[in-house]
């Protein structure tokens, strides 16, 4: 174990290792991203802290008519003593951010050397300590064909090391499958609105099947980002010559001539769906970060706070 003073002063310690994919190095450094945290601007992506909700907060939001059961210590008195009329002061109450983030465990994110998975659950560990450093609720949602366990919203960092085992369980699913359709699944959970950040390869059933996800995000009123995890060799068709390959979101198998043409159309093909993802959360509004499955974790996560400000 290996323990150092925390931002406020507390006693922070980390085990030498919780896993492979976890390992002592990886961890002290997310305490360093939290200082980073601290450092920066708030607000740029985060969600409001302040609720809908009306009550016993710090700052003057309304007023309303006094009613019988009422609390008269909210009564405001000067303007009693102007008008005689009584009117109860109402204050926003600020709660805690809730921080949801989904991690994508469909087929495609076990591709390559090394695969998308492993750094994915490596940024949506640091991007969980940030935000429990931070006193906000952070929770895990795994967005694939089949149902696996999700970490409900926690509070406070004496639940991180619990989480990292339980992202170290967690595999990517084979199979069909629909991100919009998963992502359904989990909304029709009716989590609390708050921050949701998708990892993802953004890799769907179809060319719009990441977007109709993130159309979903957006009815259901979250604050979104996505972290776009890729593997370089992905923009490429690969060598010439004739291939069966097998659509890993789909299942489907087919035939497939890869000449210079075909290489120049798929090259072409990702470029322009690249540059519809770049858009679409340009004119939505969503953080959107993409990184290299071979860039370390920790870069990630250092960019995703200088350049997206995901949280904060």
């Amino acid at each position: 174990m290996s323990c150092r003073l925390g931002t406020r002063g507390e006693l922070v310690c980390f085990p030498r290792i919780v896993a492979e994919l976890f390992p002592a190095d990886f961890l002290k450094q997310l305490e360093g991203l939290h200082l980073l945290a601290r450092q920066i601007s708030r607000g740029r992506m985060r969600a409001e802290r302040r609720s809908v909700k009306q009550g016993a907060g710090l700052e003057f939001a309304d007023y309303r008519q006094f009613s019988p059961g009422d609390d008269i210590r909210a009564i405001d008195w000067n303007v009693y003593a102007r008008n005689r009329h009584l009117l109860l002061k109402l204050f926003e109450e600020e709660e805690d951010l809730h921080v949801h983030l989904l991690l994508d465990c469909t087929a495609s994110m076990a591709w390559g050397a090394p695969q998308k998975f492993d750094p994915a659950r490596q940024i949506v560990a640091g991007l969980a300590y940030l935000a429990l450093a931070n006193l906000d609720r952070a929770g895990v949602a795994m967005i694939g064909p089949h149902a696996q366990t999700p970490w409900s919203p926690s509070r406070g960092r004496a639940r991180f090391l619990r989480l990292l085992r339980h992202l170290e369980s967690c595999t990517t699913n084979p199979g069909p499958c629909g991100l919009a359709d998963t992502v359904g699944r989990w909304l029709a959970s009716r989590p609390r609105r708050g921050l949701v950040i998708w990892v993802t390869d953004a890799w769907g059933a179809d060319p719009d099947d990441a977007f109709n996800a993130l159309d979903r995000l957006r009815y259901a009123r979250h604050d979104i980002g996505i972290v776009q995890i890729r593997h370089r060799d992905e923009g490429e068709a690969g060598e010439l010559g004739e291939y069966e390959y097998e659509e890993v979101e789909t299942g489907e198998v087919k035939a497939m001539i890869v000449d210079r043409a075909v290489a120049a159309a798929y090259r072409e093909a990702v470029i322009a769906y690249e540059g519809r993802l770049k858009e679409y959360c340009r004119r939505h509004g969503v953080a959107h970060l993409r990184a290299d499955a071979s860039e370390p974790a920790v870069d990630v996560l250092r960019r995703s706070l200088l350049e997206g400000g995901f949280i904060g």
